[in-house]
């Protein structure tokens, strides 16, 4: 599977076969967790494995009560490591904490993908309930429950906007056309209606 694939094929599974993740399959998920770039090649990343079906379920709890997580037979708890993350960039150390995490995930999502596993990145949760749920200490903060397992569905293909609707050239005033597929070549709909729609407020 080649990278486009993998970007265009995944999908935010919510169902899971009741079957464990091989260990290497998992190994390889946290593997393309430390590739992630990050800022100053801090890795500031911190990973918690949950497989505990009790565990699971307090996580689920936690994450606003989204009990689907509960089929999951892994969870994992992705992990700002404060004390690495801060010290380099001042105030923006934890804006580029966030992104990096954000990266590391991404990398886990599409790996999980080309493995034959499904994965949802959860990111609504209580997050003094996780800590204690994985027992943090006080410089590692919770950012992301990343569920994985083998789909038990077929998530349907998300809309998406044309690249011409998001895409500007040299200013924001200027939309980018030239060179795209005769597809793309149209001016933007959904947006502008969006925009106009928000003046009359």
């Amino acid at each position: 599977m080649d990278v486009f694939d993998a970007i265009t094929g995944r999908r935010s599974v919510r169902k899971y076969e009741n079957r464990p993740v091989d260990q290497e399959k998992l190994g390889m998920i946290l593997d393309a967790c430390r590739w992630a770039p990050s800022a100053g090649n801090r890795q500031p990343w911190e990973v918690v494995i949950v497989d505990d079906p009790e565990k699971i379920e307090k996580l689920a709890e936690a994450a606003l009560e989204q009990m689907w997580m509960k089929t999951a037979p892994v969870i994992l708890a992705v992990c700002i490591n404060e004390n690495i993350a801060k010290g380099t960039y001042g105030d923006r150390s934890d804006q580029y904490a966030l992104q990096t995490i954000g990266m590391a995930v991404e990398n886990m999502m599409l790996a999980a993908h080309c493995l034959g596993l499904g994965s949802c990145c959860v990111t609504a949760f209580e997050e003094s309930e996780v800590r204690n749920i994985i027992e943090c200490t006080e410089f590692i903060k919770p950012v992301a429950l990343v569920t994985v397992g083998y789909s038990r569905e077929e998530p349907p293909v998300p809309y998406r906007e044309e690249i011409a609707e998001f895409t500007h050239y040299n200013s924001y005033r200027e939309q980018y056309m030239p060179g795209l597929p005769g597809a793309f070549r149209k001016k933007r709909g959904l947006r502008k209606k969006l925009y106009d729609s928000l003046k009359n407020l």
